[in-house]
């Protein structure tokens, strides 16, 4: 199986539109449970963050709050691995399968997350640029690991690595596109609900029903938006492998 494969972003956006399309209800079940909810109970829960102007100001905010944002994280990795393996399974599983496989390998992926993370994090230190390399370079590492059962996370960093050599600015553009697009939605939304839920006279404040509502709208734009990045990583493995049918639950 070929690694040298060209990366298409055309073709790659063509199939996360088709995926869509074919799994729409199953996707939707999941993302509603693994990305909406958790992002609900963080926006209703959180305090907003007025004081911007320090990072210490930030993390005084954030910080009794950790607990229950890397519980929120943890609930998104097992929604994008059952994704994955709904996707990219043989045998067509059920969402219940799905959810149960992701689950048995939440733990390794947990793992890989966090060396990820912190790879990119350090390459962001590092004038922003070989961050963002990085990030392009590891982005179907959760697909990879869960697709072709590698739970070392060394091992699935250099698999990575294998998979999108070559091809760093393809990916790279197709990322960016749909991230420009998505901020622009998510931008135009909330700017046109807010602007409607204020003329009808709601509260638009935080604490307030329209404030609440927009929230509720935020999140399923959110949630709509982790499911296609989430897809988007599986276009990538499927091109630079020649790869859809993997061995997930073996």
């Amino acid at each position: 199986m070929a690694d040298t494969l060209r990366f298409s972003p055309s073709a790659g956006w063509d199939e996360v539109r088709q995926m869509l399309g074919s799994n729409m209800q199953l996707l939707i079940a999941i993302a509603g449970v693994f990305f909406l909810l958790p992002g609900l109970v963080l926006s209703f829960t959180m305090p907003a963050i007025t004081d911007m102007s320090s990072l210490d100001a930030i993390v005084a905010v954030v910080q009794p709050y950790l607990p229950l944002i890397i519980l929120a994280s943890v609930i998104q990795m097992a929604g994008q691995l059952a994704i994955w393996t709904l996707v990219m399974a043989a045998d067509r599983p059920t969402v219940g399968e799905a959810i149960k496989a992701a689950i048995l390998f939440l733990p390794f992926y947990f793992l890989i997350n966090i060396l990820t993370n912190i790879i990119v994090g350090a390459g962001i230190l590092l004038f922003i640029v070989p961050g963002i390399y990085l990030a392009v370079r590891l982005a179907p590492i959760g697909v990879i690991a869960i697709t072709e059962g590698i739970r070392n996370p060394f091992t699935a960093i250099q698999r990575s690595f294998a998979v999108t050599r070559s091809n760093a600015l393809p990916i790279f553009a197709f990322l960016l596109i749909v991230v420009v697009v998505f901020l622009l939605i998510s931008l135009a939304v909330s700017l046109v609900f807010t602007t409607v839920f204020a003329m009808v006279g709601m509260d638009v404040t935080p604490a307030g029903t329209g404030g609440s509502l927009l929230a509720v709208i935020s999140g399923i734009v959110g949630a709509a938006g982790t499911t296609v990045f989430t897809l988007m990583a599986v276009t990538i493995y499927r091109q630079l492998t020649g790869s859809g049918t993997p061995e997930v639950f073996s």
